[in-house]
This record gives structure tokens, sequence and C-alpha cells, in this order.
């Protein structure tokens, strides 16, 4: 981060405020061209805001959540997650933030085949270290809530890709991210299979009151959140 960005302190009226981003920049090299990315992008998601990311493929919707998100760096700029300002937290303690803050979402489930629903919706519990007993305890709780309690011991091969996607979206969230981040969670699915996948998400992102960030093509789903926000150029622009 560029040393002008000195980390300043978080004013009261920022309280319900959980993902911010400020003058957000990432390019890449081409042969001897440089691609911007995204040029000086600012965002603001407060707790309980589900907001829509739209734009055409290769606009770096992609990009944009993967630093959110803190598995990428951008070039310059500053992000600050639950009043943490990220410019100088080492590598270990962006993982820790990003393992106990962050729910990720793809358009392809990625759920490990050799285990069942609920051994795949604990394991980032197991993994965190708690204890299988408690974790199963929270991950069942977790399907029964997203319709799959009778799916529990079903692995992804005997289930449809509507309820892969749901067990999906109960892993993001069994640890109680407070910031769920989701690339095309319904992209891969038929019509009313994603309507029913999407106002589950929905649902859990607002009982959980969490603020949320949904990078989708689908115009009419978009239009359900409480904000849709284009990015265009390298910036976010609001439709």
């Amino acid at each position: 981060m560029n040393k002008q960005q000195a980390a300043r302190p978080i004013t009261p009226i920022e309280q319900d405020l959980l993902l911010r981003a400020e003058g957000i920049n990432k390019s890449f090299s081409q042969g001897d061209n440089t691609l911007t990315i995204l040029n000086n992008l600012d965002l603001r998601i407060d707790a309980g805001e589900i907001v829509a990311l739209v734009g055409p493929s290769g606009s770096g919707k992609s990009t944009l959540l993967q630093i959110l998100g803190l598995l990428d760096k951008a070039d310059s700029g500053q992000i600050t997650i639950e009043n943490q300002q990220l410019g100088s937290l080492n590598e270990s303690k962006r993982t820790k933030l990003r393992l106990s803050s962050i729910g990720f979402v793809y358009q392809f489930h990625h759920l490990l085949p050799e285990f069942n629903a609920m051994e795949n919706v604990a394991l980032p519990l197991i993994i965190a270290g708690e204890p299988k007993r408690l974790a199963y305890e929270r991950a069942m709780k977790l399907l029964h809530q997203m319709g799959l309690k009778d799916r529990a011991d079903h692995r992804p091969a005997k289930l449809s890709g509507g309820e892969q996607q749901r067990v999906a979206i109960a892993r993001a969230l069994v640890h109680d991210p407070q910031i769920l981040l989701a690339d095309e969670p319904t992209g891969n699915l038929d019509p009313e299979t994603s309507a029913l996948v999407f106002d589950l998400l929905l649902d859990q992102v607002r009982e959980r009151n969490i603020a949320a960030l949904l990078a989708t093509h689908n115009l009419d789903l978009a239009d359900q959140m409480d904000r849709v926000l284009e990015l265009k150029a390298g910036k976010l622009l609001p439709l």
C-alpha cells in the first residue's frame, strides 16, 4: 500500500460499515502493454446490505472479489474490513481475517467428492480446530435451514446441481462470517433452481445481518438486491 494512504481513525458514523475499498488499482502486463482492470475504485458496504455487482465478462468482477476477499492484492489502495485497515497486516493476519470474517460462494460448488454434504459444510470448522461433534451440529443446523436435512449424508455426486450449490452456500456461512462474497452463485443453474437458491441465499444474508457482494449477469436477480453497481472501465457506477 502507498505510504500516503495512512490509517485513519474510524468515526462513529461508520459503525455499521463492514467493508470499504478506497482508491483500488489493479493492472496486468500483457507483453509490452498494461491492462488496467480496476482504476481508483471505491466501494462501501454496510451490515445487512446486499449489493449486486454486474458487468460484462472480463470487466474485472472476479478480480475485485478476489482482492476484497484477500485472495489477491491490489497494486494500490486501501481495504477496511470490520474497522481493520489491511495495509499494515502481514500475510498471517490477512489469512486469519479471511478465514474468520469472509465467506465465499463460487459459480461451481467445489465440494470435495469423497465427503458427504454434512462433512463438506463442517470441514472449515474442523480445519479451524472446532471439535468434530460441534462442527457437525452446526453443519446440520445450517443444512436444515437450507432445506437439505434429508440430504446431509449424500455425497456431491448424489446431489442435484441446486442441492450442491446450497451445500456450498452453507459451507460459506458455517463459520458465521461478517462478509459474503459470491461470484455468479447461480450462474450454473437453470432458471427455476437459480431462483430457489438465490432466495435461500438472500434469506440467510438478511437473517445474519452481514454485508454481501454478489456478482451476477442476471439483472432480474440483481434488481432484488439493495443496490446494483456496474463495473465499467475499472470503476463502480450505480445502476
